[in-house]
């Protein structure tokens, strides 16, 4: 769940990834990292939704392919964070190969955490068990309690407190519209199960409210 707190140390986590390389440039790739994501005008994707999809992906590691390359891909998959851009997603993806290259991994790798980054621009239709299961530990919070679902969306509007409040309504209804417009918010079985009729509600409501305002 978003905002839970984490049982491992995140440095320790980072450096486990790349057993093989010098401490020196892991804690400068990881210090890169934070920055990133310590900026001031994040208040949704933080670090703490990286932690937050890190657990997500603990509890279904054994349902994934490649979870490594999945792991590695939710560590930078919203390193690049500009509420105003439209290419997030892809420059965080430049982010990762240039680190990535940096860390003296192989190109398939490189390659294949690049296509997973790129899938996190929503909405996208994932090409496999392993892409359907890192949107959905992206999107887990539309799957969350209530509370927290609506600490969410009070985020996200924070995020984009610059725009004027009757046009960032009528965008964010947009959103939420085409979410639930969707024949399913979730790709993979466990999150549609699990979260599926949770995540309609709270968009349901989140919309409502919206409209009343």
């Amino acid at each position: 769940m978003a905002g839970q707190e984490a049982t491992w140390d995140p440095q320790e986590r980072w450096q486990s990834l790349f057993p093989d390389q010098p401490p020196a440039a892991l804690q400068d790739s990881y210090q890169r990292l934070r920055l990133r994501y310590d900026e001031p005008h994040r208040a949704y994707h933080t670090f703490e939704h990286v932690k937050a999809c890190l657990n997500h992906l603990d509890q279904h590691r054994d349902q994934l392919q490649d979870a490594r390359a999945v792991e590695l891909a939710l560590w930078y998959h919203d390193v690049i964070y500009n509420p105003r851009a439209s290419d997030n997603e892809a420059r965080s993806a430049d982010f990762a190969v240039d680190e990535l290259t940096r860390l003296g991994e192989p190109i398939t790798t490189i390659e294949r955490v690049k296509r997973l980054i790129e899938v996190t621009e929503h909405p996208s239709i994932p090409r496999d068990d392993d892409e359907a299961l890192l949107l959905d530990i992206d999107l887990a919070i539309l799957g969350a309690p209530a509370n927290m679902y609506q600490r969410y969306e009070d985020q996200v509007r924070q995020e984009y407190r610059w725009v004027p409040g009757p046009l960032y309504r009528r965008g964010r209804k947009k959103v939420l519209a085409a979410f639930l417009a969707a024949p399913s918010i979730y790709h993979s079985p466990p999150f549609q199960t699990q979260r599926e009729a949770q995540a309609r509600d709270n968009l349901i409501r989140a919309r409502e409210q919206l409209t009343k305002r």
